[in-house]
């Protein structure tokens, strides 16, 4: 009985540890449910794109960047170059069936 607790236990703390992805590869975040393509481009830059999808909403998509750019920096300070992916105000009236780019930027991290 103790062996099997164990085994459960240790089954239950490794299905929380982070894996570590490739660099560029789509990634999911389950909580906000969104996808995410991030790539290292050298050691204090990084290309990010945050994918809609079809009920995913601008500033859904805006909020996860600028929170995944603190995650990625681990601190303020950081600058974010939105290069495509800017919705703009009335496009969800205007075009009720336009389907919007990923949101793409360059995210550079403050030298320490």
């Amino acid at each position: 009985m103790r062996l099997f607790t164990l085994a459960i236990t240790c089954f239950a703390l490794s299905a929380c540890t982070n894996i570590v992805s490739e660099n560029g590869a789509s990634q999911w975040d389950f909580d906000h449910n969104i996808q995410f393509e991030q790539t290292k481009l050298s050691d204090n830059k990084y290309h990010l794109v945050v994918n809609p999808k079809s009920d995913t909403h601008f500033d859904k998509l805006a909020t996860f960047m600028m929170r995944q750019s603190y995650e990625i920096c681990g601190t303020y300070g950081f600058t974010i170059e939105v290069l495509k992916g800017i919705e703009k105000f009335d496009d969800r009236k205007s075009f009720p069936n336009l389907i919007m780019p990923s949101l793409s930027a360059n995210i550079e991290c403050a030298s320490q």
